[in-house]
């Protein structure tokens, strides 16, 4: 009994591990095909990563620049830095800005719900 329960993992295993390259192999080929970059070995048993994004300000300098002029609320500033092609990798781009705008010496905080750059 339990020597048929094991051939039966291994071939199940076996199987499983024959689709999973063939599954693999097939990703490579879409993925040549599309034009996109090769995926890197893949992972096992991780979360998966987020690459930083290739921005020309940082998250900072991005918030400074649209709250220059006028005082805004959180929501327009994330819709702003968006306009200007600011880019977020974090699964809670709120929470990225939380800790720009709450850092001490960044900006100020008006108390009404809006932001803006601290003037130098």
């Amino acid at each position: 009994m339990k020597e048929d329960s094991l051939k039966q993992f291994i071939a199940l295993r076996t199987a499983l591990t024959q689709e999973k390259a063939r599954l693999e192999s097939r990703l490579a080929e879409i993925n040549r095909v599309l034009g996109a970059a090769p995926a890197s070995a893949p992972r096992t048993m991780q979360a998966p990563t987020r690459g930083r994004a290739a921005n020309a300000l940082s998250l900072r300098d991005a918030v400074a620049q649209v709250t220059k002029d006028k005082a805004l609320t959180k929501q327009q500033i994330l819709q702003a830095i968006a306009k200007i092609g600011y880019k977020f990798t974090a699964r809670d781009p709120m929470n990225s800005l939380n800790v720009a705008l709450y850092t001490p010496g960044n900006f100020k905080n008006n108390g009404d719900g809006t932001f803006r750059a601290l003037k130098k």
